[in-house]
């Protein structure tokens, strides 16, 4: 997918609302793993944030790397988008979610997450 049509859908995702904070316009993608680190323009890697790379939720997810890996918004060179979930805002509030390639998106469920990161849950 290329990079006007991915910015297409991950604005259907997220309404025109930033996804990370969800009071502000969305303006920008923020790639979850970096495209210097191998991240792609699939839809499980963007989200739709307010602000620059220096404002807003954007800003936010540079200047402070560990909440932002703490909470989905960055994916570590390790990992996979689609295998860390990211904490969004969605129409009721802030709630940690799988982000699909299509577009869409499912509430986590912890022990499924676990195990797509290979820990052991017992």
């Amino acid at each position: 997918m290329n990079s006007t049509q991915a910015r297409r859908v991950v604005a259907a995702r997220s309404d025109g609302l930033c996804e990370v904070c969800g009071r502000a316009k969305a303006t920008n993608i923020q790639h979850r793993k970096n495209r210097s680190q191998g991240g792609t323009w699939d839809i499980s890697n963007l989200l739709h944030v307010c602000g620059s790379g220096t404002t807003g939720c954007h800003g936010y997810i540079h200047a402070n790397p560990l909440k932002a890996y703490a909470n989905g918004w960055s994916v570590r060179g390790a990992l996979t988008p689609a295998d860390m979930p990211a904490l969004l805002w969605k129409h009721f509030g802030r709630i940690y979610v799988w982000l699909s390639d299509d577009g869409s998106w499912n509430p986590v469920d912890f022990t499924e997450t676990a195990c797509r990161q290979g820990k052991d849950i017992a």
